[in-house]
């Protein structure tokens, strides 16, 4: 079943059952203020009968006849409908009001016991043909005799009221939960119609392959605009992902194909009668290249590692040690070089020794590349804030400013020729940015062209 039919069969089940509660409340009540009005209208009654007719009333035996005229008058706008009637301890009909007619109040032996015996009741009793009356019994004390007063009033308008109460309920109810369901129906599709058109453009990007497409939801920022949004921000990351993916492998090819095509060149010329100085050369190629394809591989290796996200071991590292083998292999490759010492201080950071160590090294690696002999390169480490900032500063050449947003792109180099003759592959950046992120930070950079640069690895403390 659609998600929308059961949302819309949920809300029109609670409200059905908040329908009937309050229906069942309401008949409740009524039922009872109804019935609570009759009751209190035959104790007015009985009250004024009593208070007409006390003990010392008749001085020799009693006459029905003035019994019968001297019973208190109904007020038929205050009290419609009441019935008095007097029996005798033989269970015979003294005395009955006019508006009995040829009638009698209906029988109930247990009620009339409770009468004589003293006690004051009042029950509901059946008056045949389905009709009900309310009849209240009290024991009425003249000189020498006990009489039985009945007072009642029929049941048949409150019964009348109820049921057409109860119908008007069952019928609102009704009208409302058919309401509830095309007007609930309607209002869950139109929500859910974000959702519906995120799983059409899913369905079309898997047809497709274009991870191009977005839902471009315009609504009310809830839970729905939320998914879209998401969804939308999920596409373009994948989308940038797949595109990374696509680069990633046309310049690995690329970066491999170049060293193989040597290698193959320069064993096809071993094949032939060569001099020694030509073998030689060609060895010498053959062993270049091997060996930049094997750093090329390596370095594939540990980006993979890195942009795993795990970490094979974590311990807390201290950064100066980090630092001292950063500055001492700055010191052993710069030669010409000049290494200096900026601020250094002890901090630690909870990570991998090994890869905060390999951050460092292709930072130096990349500062001792790029600054020409006789140039400066600066190591610093230190506190900022909550953060501790490892920095490489030179004064290189410089990156233009179109190609710093690139430099950590993975095979991205600014200067393509110098970097392959110098050995790099284009990777060294990537790696450092992997590791950086990989221990829940960030590096950044600033550079002046020909005047030089700053890597900066920012850690958190």
């Amino acid at each position: 079943m659609p998600i929308r039919w059961r949302l819309t069969l949920w809300f029109s089940l609670l409200l059905c059952a908040v329908l009937f509660f309050s229906g069942a409340v309401l008949y409740i009540v009524l039922n009872r203020y109804l019935n609570d009005e009759i009751d209190q209208s035959l104790r007015v009654y009985s009250a004024q009968v009593h208070g007409t007719f006390h003990p010392d009333y008749f001085s020799g035996e009693v006459d029905y006849a003035v019994i019968h005229n001297k019973l208190p008058p109904a007020n038929e706008f205050a009290l419609p409908g009441v019935y008095v009637q007097l029996i005798e301890r033989s269970g015979k009909v003294a005395v009955k009001s006019d508006n009995l007619g040829e009638q009698q109040l209906p029988v109930a032996p247990a009620l009339i016991e409770k009468g004589f015996s003293g006690k004051i009741d009042i029950e509901t009793v059946s008056a045949g043909d389905g009709a009900r009356v309310r009849v209240m019994v009290s024991p009425l004390y003249l000189k020498d005799q006990t009489l039985l007063l009945e007072v009642a009033r029929s049941l048949k308008l409150v019964d009348a009221t109820m049921n057409r109460v109860t119908w008007a309920l069952l019928a609102d109810i009704l009208v409302a939960l058919t309401l509830a369901v095309i007007l609930g129906a309607s209002m869950v599709r139109r929500t859910l119609s974000p959702v519906r058109r995120i799983t059409s453009i899913a369905r079309g990007i898997e047809a497709s392959s274009d991870l191009g497409r977005r839902v471009g939801y315009k609504g009310p920022a809830d839970e729905i605009g939320e998914l879209a949004t998401t969804f939308d921000r999920m596409l373009e990351h994948l989308d940038s992902a797949f595109q990374s993916q696509k680069h990633f492998i046309a310049d690995a090819s690329h970066d491999l194909r170049s060293p193989l095509t040597v290698i193959k060149g320069n064993l096809d010329l071993l094949k032939r009668n060569l001099s020694e100085s030509d073998r030689k050369e060609s060895l010498r190629a053959i062993d270049a290249e091997t060996g930049r394809m094997t750093k090329i591989v390596s370095d594939l290796l540990v980006l993979a590692e890195v942009e795993s996200g795990r970490m094979e071991k974590q311990e807390m590292v201290s950064l100066r040690g980090v630092f001292l083998d950063g500055l001492a292999r700055a010191r052993q490759i710069g030669k010409s070089r000049k290494i200096i010492v900026g601020r250094q201080e002890d901090l630690r950071v909870r990570g991998d020794s090994h890869g905060l160590k390999q951050l460092l090294a292709n930072l130096v690696d990349n500062a001792v590349k790029y600054t020409p002999e006789g140039g400066t390169i600066t190591l610093s480490l230190f506190r900022d804030g909550n953060w501790a900032r490892m920095e490489v500063a030179d004064t290189g050449i410089g990156i233009a400013p179109e190609h710093l947003p690139h430099i950590f792109d993975r095979f991205y180099r600014v200067d393509k020729a110098r970097s392959r003759a110098s050995g790099g592959t284009g990777l060294g950046l990537s790696i450092v940015k992997g590791i950086a992120e990989q221990h829940g930070g960030k590096v950044t950079v600033t550079s002046q062209l020909g005047k030089g640069s700053t890597f900066t690895a920012w850690l958190k403390l």
